[in-house]
């Protein structure tokens, strides 16, 4: 784990009615921003499939020049949309 994917948990509380954690108290957690290779070890996934998510507009990212930069909230958004139920059912 990164010093950014460690501060970004600093400040978390409990949890909220639906067990997600409640959100940070640093009001400046958002700009703590990721680079793929902090996403990449977060989601345990490849750079490639990474890429093609941002290419395709499934995960928002920030260009920096020629470099890509995440918001954890583009990456909480991202799996919220993507949660499901035991049934294997999306949201709703």
């Amino acid at each position: 784990m990164t010093r950014e994917t460690v501060a970004i948990n600093v400040g978390r509380g409990g949890n909220d009615a639906a067990g997600r954690p409640d959100p940070p108290v640093d009001p400046y957690w958002d700009l703590h921003l990721l680079t793929p290779d902090d996403v990449c070890a977060l989601l345990k996934g490849k750079k490639s499939w990474l890429y093609d998510a941002v290419e395709n507009g499934a995960i928002e990212a920030i260009r920096l020049g020629r470099q890509l930069r995440f918001r954890p909230s583009a990456l909480v958004r991202y799996l919220e949309e993507r949660v499901s139920n035991a049934n294997g059912h999306g949201r709703s």
